[in-house]
């Protein structure tokens, strides 16, 4: 990592550097002396393409670092999630329990509210069904009441439209009401939902990424048995080699790796490996 951040310090110096040249440089390039054919045509000089190469030397290389830095944070990046990736997992992991148990309790917040609020919605619709009823019934006995004649009945069908009319305008009192605790209900309902969409993505999010440190993981595993194999194999060659064969085989080694430190291993890297690997360090080991 220290040689990492050494490279990437220099090679920001060197850019900063190179622009603060290049102003000069074009400079030294447009200034440099030209010389003319005999008809007067001019056709430079050997100082103003110097000049030229300097400058276009120094643009090159200018547009050559944002690379080279890119891939040297890839790998302090690389490096970082390696050093951590553990603590990752295992913080990722628990931010996924934290999450789902946050879930269950707003979910069960959520059934309790919405079944309170289906109750208090059945409840206002039954009263003021049954408030509207013992109007229409009153109604419909004084009707009757006049219809025959019946004073008496007219006048106790009279008294109970009243009464039928104060409870209907009490129950639209009590309905309003009920509507103001229900949309609060609903409101805390909505909020209810929102809270658990979040918690709901905080669980993917620690999801994701828990996948990914173990995934890291799991590659270096792979390049540590990969490394390994290729150390094998090597050896295999290097006793062919030693018993003056011409090492058949792995010829269509193509073992991937994983990383930006890392390049895919073929049978050339077993080859090289195997010449340096003597009949006597075999025999040795």
């Amino acid at each position: 990592m220290n040689e990492l951040k050494q490279q990437l310090a220099e090679l920001i110096a060197e850019r900063e550097t190179i622009e603060n040249s290049l102003p000069i440089l074009h400079a030294e390039w447009s200034n440099a002396p030209n010389n003319y054919s005999p008809i007067g045509n001019m056709i430079g000089s050997p100082e103003r393409s110097a000049a030229m190469d300097r400058y276009s030397s120094a643009e090159c290389r200018l547009r050559a670092i944002p690379s080279s830095i890119s891939r040297i944070e890839e790998k302090m990046a690389y490096l970082e999630r390696i050093e951590h990736v553990e603590e990752i997992r295992a913080k990722s992991i628990q931010t996924m329990s934290e999450a789902a148990a946050e879930i269950e309790a707003l979910k069960q917040t959520q059934s309790h509210l919405a079944q309170r609020l289906q109750t208090i919605q059945s409840d206002a619709q039954l009263s003021l069904e049954k408030a509207q009823q013992a109007e229409r019934d009153a109604a419909s006995l004084y009707a009757r009441s006049l219809a025959s004649g019946d004073s008496d009945g007219e006048k106790s069908a009279n008294s109970e439209m009243q009464k039928a009319a104060k409870q209907l305008a009490a129950t639209d009192e009590h309905v309003r009401r009920q509507e103001l605790i229900m949309e609060a209900l609903q409101a805390e309902l909505d909020s209810l939902e929102a809270q658990i969409a979040n918690a709901q993505q905080r669980e993917n999010d620690a999801k994701e990424s828990a996948l990914s440190a173990v995934k890291l993981m799991l590659e270096e595993q792979w390049n540590a048995a990969a490394e390994h194999l290729v150390a094998l194999g090597a050896r295999i060659l290097a006793a062919d080699y030693a018993k003056g064969n011409s090492g058949y085989g792995f010829s269509d080694l193509d073992i991937p790796r994983f990383g930006p430190f890392r390049t895919d291993l073929h049978r050339s890297d077993l080859a090289t490996a195997a010449r340096s690997i003597s009949a006597e360090d075999l025999l040795a080991a």
